[in-house]
C-alpha cells in the first residue's frame, strides 16, 4: 500500500493536480479531509512530493485556511497568493516533517510523562513550538531570524495563541554572530562557519548581524518540573550545548537534537556522556523503548534526530 502511495505521489501530472486544488476553496477542503485520513509515514511521503509544490509557481490561489489536527487540537495555516510558496509549505511540514520527532511530541504530550516547559532552540518559523503552544504548554522559542519570526507570530495570531519568541542566537558566549541562510530554504540558517560555506558554494545566501546569548542566561524564567529541549540549528548544536550546561544539571530536561554529521558525533556523544545523559534513537514512545546507542552505533547511524535522556 506504501509504494503504491509513493508512486502516485511521484507522478509529475499528481503535482499539478495538488497545485489546483490548493488554489480553489471546494477542492482544497477534500484534499485537506483526505490529508488529515493520512498515516504519519503517509504524511511524511506527501510533504516530500508536495511541500515544494508552490516553490517556482506563479498560480493564484483563493485566500484560505489549512487545517491541522494533533492530538485533538487543531491547528490553521493561511493559505493565499503572495506567500503560498511559504505557506503551503509550512502547512504541510507541521505533522508531516521530522515524524520522528513529531511521533515523540505527541507520546509526550499524551502521557504522565507530559512536559511543562519546552524550550525550541532553532524555532524557524515556529512548526514545532505551535505543537505544545496549542496544548496549553509553556513554550519559549530562540530564533534570531526575523523573516521566521515575523511569519510565526502571524501563525501565532491566527490561532489565538501567545508566543514567548527571543530573537537571539544561542551559544556558549555572549556577543553578535553572523546569521546566513538561503532566502527560501531559511532552516538552512547557521552561524557555523563550515555550514555556512557549504552552503554558500549552491545557495545566494543573506546574513544578518544577531545577538548571541546562552540558554543559561534564562535559567531564572525556569520553573518547570519537566523540561524538553529542542535543538536544530544546522551543526550548532554542541556550541548551544556548551552554553546549557547549568540548565542540564539543575533541570535534566530530555533533549532533542538533529545531528546529521558524523564528525561532529564525537564532541556530541562525549558532551553528553559527561553530564550523565544517554543517547537513544527516535520516535520515544516509552521511557523503556527507543535504543540507547554506543559510541560506534551513534557515530555510523543513517538517522539525523535523536534524543538524549538523562540516566
Amino acid at each position: 500500500m506504501n509504494r503504491l502511495i509513493e508512486k502516485i505521489y511521484q507522478r509529475s501530472s499528481t503535482q499539478s493536480l495538488i497545485r489546483l486544488a490548493v488554489a480553489s476553496s471546494w477542492p482544497r477542503r477534500i484534499l485537506n479531509i483526505a490529508y488529515l485520513r493520512l498515516t504519519p509515514y503517509q504524511r511524511s511521503v506527501f510533504h516530500s512530493h508536495f511541500a515544494k509544490t508552490f516553490r517556482n509557481s506563479s498560480c493564484p490561489v483563493k485566500e484560505g485556511v489549512w487545517r491541522i489536527e494533533f492530538l485533538g487540537k487543531t491547528i490553521l495555516v493561511p493559505l493565499d497568493s503572495e506567500k503560498i510558496w511559504l505557506e503551503w509549505d509550512s502547512a504541510v511540514s507541521i505533522i508531516g516533517h521530522d515524524i520522528d520527532v513529531k511521533e515523540t511530541y505527541r507520546h509526550l504530550l499524551d502521557s504522565t510523562d507530559k512536559p511543562d516547559l519546552f524550550i525550541d532552540i532553532g524555532g524557524n518559523y515556529g512548526t514545532h513550538s505551535l505543537l505544545f503552544l496549542v496544548h496549553g504548554v509553556a513554550t519559549i522559542t530562540f530564533e534570531p531570524n526575523s523573516l521566521c519570526n515575523l511569519f510565526f507570530r502571524n501563525l501565532c495570531d491566527l490561532n489565538g495563541l501567545e508566543p514567548n519568541l527571543q530573537s537571539v542566537a544561542l551559544g556558549e558566549r555572549h556577543g553578535f554572530v553572523e546569521l546566513s541562510y538561503p532566502a527560501r530554504d531559511t532552516w538552512h540558517g547557521s552561524t557555523d562557519t563550515k555550514v555556512i560555506n557549504s552552503l554558500a558554494a549552491s545557495h545566494d545566501l543573506v546574513t544578518e548581524r544577531v545577538e548571541q546569548k546562552k540558554l543559561d542566561d534564562y535559567l531564572s524564567s525556569f520553573s518547570a518540573r519537566n523540561m524538553l529541549i529542542k535543538i536544530d540549528t544546522e551543526g550548532n548544536e554542541l556550541t548551544v550545548l556548551k552554553g546549557a550546561i547549568e540548565t542540564l544539571k539543575q533541570f535534566r530536561p530530555k533533549v532533542i537534537f538533529e545531528s546529521c554529521n558524523a564528525e561532529d558525533r564525537i564532541g556530541l556523544f562525549d558532551f553528553f556522556t559527561l553530564h550523565d545523559y544517554q543517547i537513544r534513537t527516535l520516535p520515544l514512545t516509552s521511557p523503556v523503548l527507543g535504543g540507547v546507542l554506543g559510541y560506534d552505533e551513534f557515530r555510523v547511524s543513517t538517522l539525523s534526530n535523536f534524543i538524549a535522556t538523562p540516566k
